[in-house]
């Protein structure tokens, strides 16, 4: 604990963040008390992006992300707090709030700050009085970090100057990292969970979002060496559990379907499986195909931290609300006591639908025509992700491609905007990873409109702070996704100005830049591309007229 008689709050605030051990405060508000040896600031072009690179560096550090906002800039924040809302990562936002002796006076960037963040956060937590600030801020990670994770928002109003008597500047430890507190599941529960397994002719797992956030990859692996049953993820599930191994069918989506998309294999081993083990999944419209997969007739066994979710889509008939790493220790545990026997192997059929399924897509990533294929692009990419690698994606086409088409190990090794679907969202994303695993190899895939929307400046901010990112840019010279669900004249609209070179605009904002036209160069780009030591922008000129075989129109 500091040692100290008086200080402000911001001096208060910045001691608090070092004691629990935060390494980096995105953001546009740079507090200039913070022990720069122990807490980095890192300036940014855009309030969302704060709050996504916050995101980015929770997802793989396993600990909370801090960013701190000016007034001013909270509107702009609402867009990266509800992707950390609803994809349950915990961030802290210290917002500077609008004094109260200013309330009700039209005074300049007067908003309803807490009535805007209060939909989107997990708590909200106003400081009118000083001497509240070490308290408040304790909460803060408290809250974010418990149960399931989640934002939280702080915001001190006009106190930053003033002086607080004698304050507490402890950190409590547990709450440093996530999930600060794990529940157990219920041993009889348990137990039911493991005889309807036992009884089940064709079980199988759907592991979603949860697993990754309760760090259960371990776990998980256990379980499935024991069990023997296939591995289903959700998106937001995708490394939770390794796609190399033989039981691993991929990841449930809608959105990567299709004939050519790798979601119809997990489709149908999790669709014709009777009893379906969910753990830490909201059941969410997209990662259930609209709710038919699993089949509603499946037996449905539940594990999820948070027991809201528990019967919210899907008649259950066995619920546990436990944290995921703890279920998994458990029902493997059980297993053996119980003298489990794995069913009839599906790893067979496994194997032949993904077999079949990538014997569809060679024509696709074979292809030599230019403008270069996406399919051939991905197949370029695909011998660079490996075990060290973080692989993250924007919204729309680009994360289509990634989750469908690129198999990622165990770990935080994918990251994406599911809680939103934003694009904008991928490169923020990235920094914030990147920082928080230095000695990972960090691969963005961007689409050029993902790239323009706001976040063109961050590259500036990753070449910087000498961030070895490659950042791959799906060039096609639209908004293909929207541009596909329209006709007529109305496509034209989503065409970008002809010829945009983001290799050029990337040289001008301090990061390398290399285009590519002709896929025979791909290979030798992206081999430079993820060796360089400076950020790199590799601006892939695709076909224009090619999104993602699988997009429902």
């Amino acid at each position: 604990m500091a040692d100290t008689t008086e200080m402000t709050v911001d001096e208060a605030v910045c001691a608090i963040l070092s004691e629990y051990g935060v390494e980096y405060v995105f953001g546009m508000r740079i507090y200039t008390d913070l022990d720069v040896t122990r807490t980095k600031p890192i300036g940014v072009h855009y309030e969302a992006s704060a709050e996504l690179m916050a995101y980015g560096f929770a997802r793989v550090s396993g600990k909370p992300g801090v960013c701190a906002i000016n007034r001013p800039g909270t509107p702009n924040a609402l867009m990266g707090l509800a992707e950390a809302s609803n994809s349950s990562v915990p961030i802290i936002v210290l917002l500077d709030g609008l004094p109260a002796a200013m309330e009700g006076k039209n005074a300049l960037y007067a908003y309803d700050q807490v009535s805007m963040m209060r939909p989107l956060a997990k708590s909200v937590e106003v400081v009118d009085v000083p001497s509240q600030m070490p308290d408040k801020l304790r909460r803060a990670f408290r809250i974010a970090t418990s149960g399931r994770p989640g934002p939280v928002v702080v915001i001190p109003r006009g106190i930053a100057s003033q002086r607080i008597p004698d304050p507490a500047l402890f950190a409590e430890e547990q709450f440093a990292a996530f999930p600060a507190t794990r529940i157990a599941p219920d041993p009889a529960l348990v137990l039911q969970a493991v005889r309807l397994l036992m009884d089940a002719e064709r079980p199988c797992i759907v592991a979603g979002g949860g697993v990754n956030l309760s760090r259960a990859w371990e776990e998980l692996r256990a379980f499935a060496d024991v069990a023997q049953i296939p591995v289903a993820t959700t998106i937001s599930g995708k490394g939770a559990f390794s796609e190399h191994d033989s039981l691993s069918v991929g990841a449930v989506g809608d959105i990567q379907g299709g004939r050519l998309g790798r979601g119809r294999v997990a489709a149908k081993i999790v669709r014709e499986s009777d009893v379906v083990l969910l753990i830490g999944t909201r059941t969410n419209q997209m990662a259930t195909n609209g709710w038919t997969v699993p089949d509603p007739a499946s037996t449905i066994i539940h594990v999820d931290i948070d027991p809201n979710e528990i019967g919210r889509n899907y008649t259950t008939a066995l619920g546990i609300v436990a944290d995921a790493k703890l279920a998994l220790s458990a029902l493997t545990t059980a297993l053996g006591e119980q003298g489990y026997e794995p069913p009839v192997s599906r790893k067979g059929e496994i194997a032949q639908l993904l077999d079949e399924w990538a014997r569809d897509n060679r024509e696709g990533e074979a292809s030599d025509a230019v403008p270069i294929q996406p399919a051939r692009l991905i197949k370029e990419i695909r011998p660079f992700i490996g075990p060290d690698t973080i692989l993250v994606s924007d919204g729309s086409s680009p994360f289509m491609w990634a989750s469908s088409h690129l198999k990622v190990d165990a770990g935080p090794t994918f990251i994406s905007p599911r809680g939103t679907g934003a694009i904008g969202t991928g490169l923020p994303m990235a920094i914030g990873a990147q920082l928080a695993a230095p000695e990972k190899r960090v691969i963005c895939l961007e689409g050029d409109g993902g790239l323009m929307c706001g976040i063109l400046g961050e590259l500036e901010v990753a070449a910087r702070y000498r961030l070895p990112i490659t950042v791959v840019v799906f060039n096609n010279g639209s908004l293909l996704h929207e541009k596909n669900r329209m006709k007529g004249e109305l496509r034209d609209h989503m065409d970008f100005l002809p010829g945009l070179d983001f290799a050029m605009i990337a040289r001008g904002l301090g990061c390398e830049g290399i285009r590519v036209e002709r896929p025979e160069d791909l290979g030798g780009a992206i081999e430079a591309a993820v060796h360089s030591s400076a950020t790199t922008v590799l601006d892939v000129v695709i076909d224009p007229d090619q999104g993602f075989p699988g997009a429902p129109r």
